[in-house]
């Protein structure tokens, strides 16, 4: 079932800039009311590893991979890493799962990347029947799995949610899921979004209310705004070359600023590309400077449907663990 409408989560990318701080920073997180901890997966650290940590540090606050790529562990090694994670957190993991980008599966890991919808169908499949069943037989276009756990499983099984950019994954998550992870969107454009989770819903015979809608909010509590957006827009200018973005960023009217960074890019002024996007992109995908900006941006979600809204810190290039602290105790219940 869906999550209650009041909550709030916090993405703990700085692991990766402060990684012993990290099961601390996560209990202060909780004490100050976020109701969810999220820890993103690209190069390092480990997110099954470190909320394996946070667990030890927290009691409440639901324990979140924010996201991890399908394609790089097996489904059998995916749901061994969750349910051992809900084991130690007393039932308080969640499997935020996605498809990544070419780059990163194929280029980094030597992973194949094919039919994204139908592998994380097949993949939710799989998991399911290991988390339920412990034990699945799956014969599918893109998977194939004859596996028995040897563990016991005494918590609620992990819930599943995906990270969703188009229509067809996020069909997908309002068929399937129990919660869809959204990112990089201005309100305007979650509206459509929305439409989309409660179409595949409807489809499936089920409601949106069944289906927690989460998002990442990129922001930062700072006196130097000139230098967070900066830092942002050097951030989200290296999205250009990941399709699913692009797609996704062309629906909101950056079609054009982002085809000007790949061709700096391109042209070897990699220093320039992220000046390719406008200060106003930066603040519709964002917030930063005064904890009111932030505290509105939620709102603002809020306002639209999106009932668990995941704070994300982020910097301005000079201290990241400072800028996240103040940044999560500024907008704590926002």
């Amino acid at each position: 079932m869906a999550q209650a409408a009041g909550k709030l989560g916090l993405e703990m990318s700085i692991a990766a800039a402060a990684f012993a701080a990290t099961p601390r920073l996560a209990r202060e997180a909780e004490d100050l009311g976020y109701a969810s901890i999220w820890v993103p997966e690209v190069s390092g650290p480990d997110a099954f590893v470190t909320l394996g940590a946070i667990a030890q540090a927290t009691t409440r606050a639901d324990l979140a991979t924010g996201i991890v790529p399908i394609q790089i562990r097996t489904p059998g090694a995916m749901a061994m890493g969750f349910l051992t994670l809900g084991e130690l957190s007393g039932g308080r993991a969640i499997a935020g799962l996605g498809v990544s980008s070419p780059i990163i599966v194929e280029r980094w890991h030597g992973a194949a990347y094919r039919k994204p919808v139908t592998a994380m169908r097949e993949c939710v499949t799989i998991l399911r029947q290991l988390f339920t069943e412990g034990r699945s037989k799956f014969e599918g276009k893109v998977y194939r799995c004859d596996f028995k756990l040897g563990m016991q499983r005494s918590q609620p099984p992990p819930r599943i949610y995906l990270a969703a950019l188009n229509p067809p994954m996020l069909r997908l998550a309002g068929e399937i899921a129990d919660g869809v992870l959204l990112n990089y969107s201005p309100p305007a454009g979650v509206v459509a979004k929305i439409a989309e989770v409660r179409a595949g819903a409807e489809a499936a015979g089920r409601k949106l209310t069944d289906v927690d809608i989460a998002i990442y909010l990129r922001m930062c509590v700072t006196e130097d705004v000139p230098g967070a957006v900066a830092a942002f827009k050097r951030e989200l200018a290296g999205y250009a070359f990941v399709d699913q973005y692009n797609a996704m960023f062309a629906r909101f009217g950056l079609a054009d600023e982002f085809a000007e960074v790949r061709r700096l890019w391109r042209e070897g002024r990699r220093d320039e590309a992220p000046n390719a996007l406008s200060d106003a992109s930066a603040f519709k995908l964002g917030a930063f400077g005064a904890p009111a900006a932030g505290r509105q941006f939620v709102a603002d979600f809020r306002a639209v449907g999106v009932n668990h809204p995941v704070v994300f810190p982020t910097g301005s290039g000079r201290n990241p663990v400072e800028d996240f602290t103040t940044t999560m105790a500024a907008l704590a219940g926002a």
